[in-house]
Order: structure tokens, then C-alpha cells, then sequence
């Protein structure tokens, strides 16, 4: 299997670290800053894109170069920071792990995913589909995004979350509005890159659609073929089913489940609040215990501040949809 496959099958293509353009575009009014690398120095939070959670632990150590890094485990501190590396406990909730079938690749015949416990209803719809890129063989789609902005993405049954290159993200003004957006570390088969966690408001896949969609901005996706891929935050409401003799995939609806508000089940809300809380708590640290020059503080501070807003777009999006404050 080739590098590319690994990567792509891992949620998204990274071949090298970025360079400061990666997410270095602009400086924007509201506090989110690309261009971290620039600045001399980088806030590192790691976002699992397995769990979309952060651990019940919180590691903070310091590099040779003064730089500050967070980690979920002391396990993943390197042996010479670990003497010096800070734990800071969160309390943990246990809850259930949510089990997905074999996610489809392109190939011969039919492949199915549906969500166990899930009851198909009778919409369904039928979305063509690109089969190649190069020599590899992917699922790419084209997804409209907030009925405005139409580009190609993988549909990967492996990767929980949405990922865009910033390229979609500048074209879909996300750089530019004050909806919240906040900095961190992706992470990946391919290896880490810095990242923007932030909400889409709609997504649509033919007739498919969902709303409110946790999305993770990279540089790039590494091909032309397609800027960004599609995963289980988006398909959890559908069984599909993959035809690889006419090209298409089909989507099906699922009966409305009373327990999973907005289609999102207990381990998805507990584990997006989760997040969210961790990365403004990074932040908060940084700002009180690590800046290191008034540039830096500043931009810690708006990095709270931008955490706080995607919690609280969170938290209205909740209530909205009853969720229980046990989930939040």
C-alpha cells in the first residue's frame, strides 16, 4: 500500500510538516491568527480525531526550545521531558464505545455500512461518484457547504470527523466571519499539523443533508482531486450503501432514535463538550503560566476567548436540541 493510501485511510493527507503558509494566510480581527509559526513559537493541542475527546489527563512539558506542548498522555511525552513534564487531572466520564460495521472502499459489487440499532426509513438517495485519483481508488463526492460552496471530497467511513483544506475554508469565508475558530495539533497517520476546529452549519451530499457539523480545518489534502473528507459526523444519520459497478453511493435515512439528540448519541455530545472544554483550559494555561512575550500572551487570550465561542455555540445548539446537561 502506498504512503498516500495509509495517510488517506487515517482521515487525511499529510506528506510533510507545514510550512508557516499552511496557516499563515492572514491575521484576522478576531483573534485567530495563522500564522503561529511566524511568531516563533506553537501552542500544542493534540485533537484525537478517533473519540473527538480529549483523555481524562492533561500533560504540559517544555522542549529544548522553549517550546510549550499538550499532550492527553504522559506516554506520549518524549522520555527526556518526562521528569519535568506538569499533570493535570480532569475528571473522566466512561461512556460507551459506538461500533460501525466496516467502513466501504471502492471495488467490485456492493459494500454496506448501517448504524447498528438504527431502522432505515424510506428516503433514500443516490449520489454518483468519482472512483479514481491517479492510480488509487477513492470514494469522492462532491459536497455543497452551507448551500453556497460545492467541492470534491473522500467519503471515509474510517475518519469520525469532516476535515477541509484551507483553501475550501477561505472560499467558504471561514477565515473571515466571528463564529469561532480555534487553533491546535491534527493528528494522523501521516503524522501532526496545526489545525482550526470549528462548526459548519450545513452540509449536503446529493439529497443527503445534516447540520451543525464539527469540522477541522489543514492546509491541504495533499491531491487536486479533493479538498477534504467526509466522515461518520455526517453519514451517522444514514445507512449507505456503496455500488461500485454503477458508481454510486446510496443513502438511506434512519428512523429518528428518541435517545441520540440531533441524530448524535451520548458518547458524541459528552465527547465534542469534552474537547471544547480541554482546548480553552490549554489555552488558559498557556496564558497564565507560559507567554512569553505580549504577542504571544495577546494571542493566547483570543485563543480562550475563540474556545469560548465554540463552547457556547455548542452549548445553545444543545439546548436546543434537549440534550441532557449530564451530556454537557
Amino acid at each position: 500500500m502506498k504512503e498516500e493510501d495509509e495517510a488517506i485511510s487515517a482521515f487525511y493527507f499529510v506528506k510533510q510538516p507545514p510550512s508557516a503558509r499552511v496557516l499563515g494566510m492572514r491575521t484576522q480581527k478576531n483573534g485567530v491568527s495563522m500564522s503561529i509559526a511566524s511568531m516563533g513559537f506553537l501552542v500544542v493541542v493534540l485533537l484525537s480525531f478517533l473519540s473527538s475527546t480529549f483523555a481524562g489527563d492533561l500533560v504540559q512539558w517544555t522542549d529544548e526550545h522553549g517550546t510549550l506542548h499538550f499532550s492527553d498522555s504522559m506516554d506520549t511525552v518524549p522520555a527526556k521531558y518526562r521528569r519535568q513534564a506538569k499533570l493535570e487531572k480532569f475528571k473522566e466520564e466512561k461512556v460507551p464505545q459506538r461500533s460501525h460495521s466496516e467502513g466501504p472502499r471502492a471495488g467490485s459489487g456492493s459494500r454496506t455500512l448501517e448504524n447498528q440499532g438504527a431502522t432505515p426509513t424510506h428516503n433514500s438517495y443516490e449520489v454518483p461518484f468519482e472512483a479514481y485519483e491517479g492510480s488509487a481508488q477513492r470514494v469522492i463526492v462532491s459536497v455543497t457547504f452551507n448551500n453556497s460552496v460545492t467541492a470534491p471530497l473522500i467519503l471515509d467511513t474510517g475518519a469520525p470527523g469532516l476535515v477541509i483544506s484551507a483553501q475550501l475554508a477561505e472560499k467558504l469565508g471561514i477565515f473571515g466571519n466571528d463564529e469561532g475558530k480555534v487553533q491546535g495539533l491534527a493528528g494522523g497517520i501521516g503524522g501532526n499539523t496545526p489545525a482550526i476546529r470549528t462548526f459548519i452549519d450545513k452540509v449536503q451530499v446529493g439529497g443527503a443533508k445534516d447540520a451543525f457539523i464539527p469540522a477541522t480545518i489543514i492546509d491541504s489534502m495533499g491531491s487536486r482531486a479533493f479538498e477534504g473528507l467526509i466522515g461518520m459526523d455526517f453519514m451517522s444519520k444514514y445507512s449507505m450503501k456503496i455500488d461500485s459497478v454503477k458508481r454510486v453511493v446510496v443513502f438511506e435515512e434512519l428512523a429518528p432514535d428518541p435517545n441520540s439528540p440531533d441524530g448524535r448519541n451520548e458518547q458524541w455530545w459528552k465527547g465534542l463538550f469534552k474537547e471544547f472544554h480541554s482546548l480553552g483550559e490549554a489555552w488558559k494555561i498557556h496564558v497564565s503560566q507560559r507567554a512569553r512575550s505580549p504577542q504571544e500572551y495577546q494571542f493566547a487570550v483570543r485563543q480562550t476567548k475563540e474556545a469560548d465561542k465554540l463552547l457556547n455555540k455548542l452549548d445553545r445548539h444543545a439546548s436546543n436540541h434537549s440534550v441532557p446537561q449530564s451530556w454537557r
